[in-house]
């Protein structure tokens, strides 16, 4: 989980690639990761930042832990290339984020060993280039990944972009 929480957005299967990988965003939707729709709930979502040129800021919230609930608010960065969006996979930006359960801050105790599993969760991709291109299958996006350029089909996740307010928050 937190492996998956960390790569934030994956998955594999055919369909039509879609173009232009950040256009939803562009026109204010945010990226829902792991949707339930019934629920309106995500296990990662991602706010992103159009900088031009390809280049974007991403606010990723997401599950680190389902009992009890937590949940981290990071910053990252990247770009599209080539259809592709990608980023490269920084503990700094994790070290950095806020770690909250039920909207409040976890004692020093908590927050210390949560911390220390997702580094070491995310420690054999420290520095390695992530990149993720959508499929269109049906109304939900299935993604394949790359690390570095090799397909990783382990990381497979679904995905759709909503509205902020549609309500869809980080839950399962």
């Amino acid at each position: 989980m937190l492996l998956s929480l960390a790569l934030a957005l994956l998955a594999p299967v055919q369909g039509d690639a879609v173009s232009d990988p950040l256009a939803p965003a562009r026109a204010g939707r945010i990226r829902c990761i792991d949707p339930d729709r019934a629920s309106r709930t995500c296990g990662t979502i991602v706010h992103y930042t159009l900088r031009g040129d390809g280049a974007f800021d991403a606010l990723v919230t997401g599950i680190v832990n389902r009992d009890p609930m937590i949940v981290i608010e990071y910053s990252t960065f990247g770009q599209v290339r080539d259809g592709a969006v990608c980023s490269r996979i920084r503990p700094a930006d994790f070290n950095a984020g806020k770690l909250t359960s039920n909207g409040t801050a976890l004692s020093p105790a908590l927050e210390a060993n949560t911390r220390l599993k997702l580094l070491q969760t995310l420690q054999p991709l420290a520095g390695h280039e992530r990149c993720y291109r959508d499929t269109t299958s049906g109304d939900e996006l299935s993604v394949n990944v790359t690390v570095d350029g090799i397909l990783r089909p382990d990381m497979a996740q679904g995905a759709i972009w909503v509205l902020p307010e549609d309500g869809y928050a980080p839950g399962r």
